[in-house]
């Protein structure tokens, strides 16, 4: 009885850590997005302003995109590729904070996108060098 207890929880705990990684993962997609709907939403004037911010946050979809290609999915660990794509990320954050968006949600949003996609971007190689 006691082994199976013990297998149990060594099950549930295996289970809790593929899910944590998972949305770990997935965490700068899911700020990005929020950062995209939390801007639509609270802009009344869609000009060339709106567009470019919104560029920002879909340069950071794009990039979350380049992560899963290269590291879900395929394993290809390069620490030049890892350090260029902490960089864009990084200025990807930058330019959120030089951009005017008219909602804090969305701006908070997107420099978390930057940083947990630049996070995730260190730790698939580039903290090899």
């Amino acid at each position: 009885m006691d082994v199976h207890k013990r297998s149990t929880k060594e099950t549930l705990n295996m289970i809790f850590v593929i899910l944590l990684s998972y949305i770990l993962l997935v965490l700068p997609l899911i700020f990005f997005l929020a950062a995209a709907i939390a801007e639509s939403i609270r802009t009344t004037q869609k000009g060339v302003a709106f567009f470019c911010r919104m560029g920002v946050i879909a340069a950071g979809i794009i990039f979350f995109a380049v992560h899963y290609q290269y590291w879900g999915v395929t394993r290809i660990s390069s620490s030049s590729l890892s350090w260029t794509m902490v960089c864009i990320s990084l200025l990807v954050g930058g330019l959120s904070l030089v951009s005017k968006y008219e909602s804090r949600v969305a701006l908070r949003c997107a420099l978390l996108g930057s940083a947990s996609l630049a996070f995730l971007w260190y730790f698939n190689g580039a903290y090899h060098h």
